[in-house]
């Protein structure tokens, strides 16, 4: 039993302890998440068949694959499939199946399981972003960085957690002292090989 179906069942016995109602909204829940969870795993897998039956000469022999890593890989992305609510951010974990399997885990499963776990953490706010510093021709200023309707701290936030990620780095533009000058929006940034890898692997199919 996994760490989340140990939290649910917990979670499950505290709601049917609400009374009166607790029974009732216990079925509720966990009956529909389950079938949401079922029909996105269902969904993801019927898309990458007749996806991977486009690409098949492609794929890489399984004997190529390091059979303890890549299963521990498909374990772990089944239970992010299953949980992620996004139409996009589940075809960002298509891509990775199917790079999975045209570039086997050979000696490179901490790499392939960072992108696997980040991917899962990130916003679609930063997958965007990232795509869209990629996609410039030189480095951007990070308040020049506009999104329509997104508020540009939530841009400087987001760019902070791609640059702890490894996957954006940055050098100081102007530097104002004082007067209520903001240094984060001066900041210059570029994405590095590393995050160039996560970007082929994951956001582009």
């Amino acid at each position: 039993m996994t760490n989340s179906d140990k939290r649910d069942l917990v979670i499950q016995a505290g709601m049917q302890l609400v009374p009166y109602v607790g029974g009732s909204l216990s079925s509720l829940y966990f009956g529909a998440k389950q079938e949401k969870r079922f029909k996105r795993l269902e969904s993801f897998y019927q898309e990458i068949a007749y996806e991977i039956e486009k690409m098949k000469d492609s794929i890489s022999s399984v004997d190529k694959q390091d059979p303890v890593a890549l299963e521990a890989i498909i374990e772990s992305l089944h239970e992010k499939v299953e949980a992620e609510p996004t139409l996009e951010k589940r075809e960002f974990f298509k891509n990775y199946f199917k790079n999975t399997l045209k570039f086997p885990v050979a000696g490179n499963f901490d790499e392939r399981k960072y992108f696997l776990d980040t991917l899962s953490e990130m916003t679609l706010l930063e997958c965007e972003l990232l795509a869209f510093i990629n996609s410039q021709p030189s480095s951007l200023q990070v308040g020049n960085i506009q999104k329509p309707g997104t508020d540009k701290y939530a841009v400087v936030g987001a760019i902070g957690r791609l640059k702890s990620r490894g996957f954006l780095t940055a050098t100081q533009g102007s530097f104002a002292v004082g007067g209520g000058a903001d240094n984060s929006l001066q900041e210059i940034v570029s994405v590095p090989s590393f995050g160039k890898s996560f970007i082929a692997f994951c956001l582009h199919a």
